[in-house]
């Protein structure tokens, strides 16, 4: 499961046979099948691992003793990695030959962080971080239409940019139209320790 992982999320599904994924592994296809009797159970495994695997990178910021704008970044944080780490290819495979499983993956992928994502700005313009004229849930919305886009965007960028800049302009052009204007400072600070080659851990803030 781990190399069928690593092959489906970096590169795509429909590319590859059973016969290709049991040459890789190294073993027959009989054995293969034995533990998965169609590539679509495969495909059932990776997108819950996929799922599972984001779950437990958000579940860190959910701890108390940080700040809500803390823990913003450090959602955003994971996202910008996700994005970077899984290939647009797989999710368009799975939209394209496995719809329920690209609805379900999305509807867990995306209530996972717009739950978190939503507390945390109604916490945060009480508490003067973030501005007060902020509709959260529409900001939500309107932020993860954004967010599929530079994800494609990214994917598909052969000269000028990099990955990196694409992701970095836009959690800036994300955060900085959110920050209350007495807290810029302490966002400044933050994005100072933002590393755009791993998701911000809980110590290095």
């Amino acid at each position: 499961m781990d190399a069928v992982h690593q092959v489906f999320t970096t590169q795509c599904i429909s590319r590859f046979t059973m016969d290709d994924l049991s040459a890789q592994l190294g073993i027959s296809k009989k054995t293969l099948y034995r533990f998965y009797p169609s590539r679509q159970e495969l495909v059932d495994q990776v997108c819950k691992r996929v799922a599972d695997d984001n779950e437990a990178a958000m579940q860190p910021w959910d701890a108390d003793g940080i700040s809500n704008l803390n823990k913003l970044v450090g959602l955003i944080s994971n996202v910008v990695v996700f994005c970077k780490t899984i290939s647009p290819d797989f999710f368009t495979d799975l939209r394209r030959h496995y719809p329920v499983q690209y609805i379900e993956l999305n509807l867990k992928l995306e209530e996972s962080l717009r739950s978190r994502i939503l507390r945390l700005l109604e916490d945060g313009i009480q508490e003067g971080v973030f501005r007060n004229s902020l509709h959260p849930a529409l900001v939500i919305s309107i932020w993860q239409q954004h967010l599929q886009k530079d994800f494609e965007y990214a994917a598909q960028l052969v000269n000028d940019y990099s990955k990196d800049e694409v992701f970095r302009q836009a959690v800036y052009l994300f955060l900085y139209g959110i920050i209350a204007p007495a807290a810029i400072p302490t966002l400044e600070a933050l994005m100072l320790e933002f590393n755009w080659k791993s998701p911000l851990t809980i110590n290095a803030i």
